[in-house]
């Protein structure tokens, strides 16, 4: 800015704070005590921007914030899992997160509706409308059995035919409608006969 308009505007600035900021003198100008105090002010207010500007940018990268991660009962102990939520607090350290265990199917309820950002869920999504869902890896379902079972060794350590429990009672994961006994029940009728549950064994829920 050249002198009269700099000039003009430092006067404008004197009349309105009522205050003299400039001392003249034969050769330059000089701060008065006021006009320090000003300078000083001024300049932190400008920082105070800067920094805004700047947490407002890393904020929208997602590089500041909160976010909310929604767990299966037992899923954090998944490798996979908590391989993803370390290098996540790794990558973005200033991001606070936090998790949140229920079932699959209230976890999927909950993003929906926004309670919690993302989640990792083990078994597929029923209706995804409204969702980004992306399927991450697949794992088998597994059969436990006694060893004293009939069926237990009958197969040399290979994969025995879902047919052959057709009559067994089933011992199933989480209330009933849960995503992995929808997987079992489904995995059973295309095998060709309806499961027969003996008992669901339950979770609670985290609020």
């Amino acid at each position: 800015m050249q002198q009269p308009p700099l000039s003009f505007r430092i006067k404008a600035m004197e009349r309105e704070l009522d205050v003299q900021l400039f001392r003249r003198k034969a050769r330059g100008v000089e701060l008065t005590e006021a006009g320090r105090v000003f300078l000083d002010n001024a300049r932190a207010m400008l920082a105070h921007f800067d920094q805004t500007f700047e947490t407002t940018r890393r904020t929208a990268r997602g590089e500041l914030g909160q976010i909310c991660v929604g767990v299966t009962p037992m899923s954090t102990f998944h490798p996979f899992v908590a391989r993803a939520i370390r290098t996540f607090r790794e990558s973005f350290p200033l991001v606070s997160l936090r998790l949140e265990e229920v079932i699959s199917d209230e976890l999927v309820e909950r993003v929906r509706n926004g309670r919690i950002d993302v989640a990792f869920t083990r078994t597929p999504v029923a209706h995804p409308d409204g969702l980004v869902v992306n399927s991450l890896l697949e794992e088998p379902l597994m059969l436990a059995l006694p060893s004293e079972h009939a069926l237990a060794g009958t197969n040399g350590g290979a994969a025995l035919s879902l047919k052959r429990l057709a009559q067994e009672t089933f011992i199933v994961y989480g209330p009933p409608g849960s995503g992995l006994i929808e997987a079992t029940t489904t995995a059973c009728h295309a095998a060709g006969f309806n499961p027969r549950i003996g008992q669901a064994a339950l979770v609670s829920r985290r609020r």
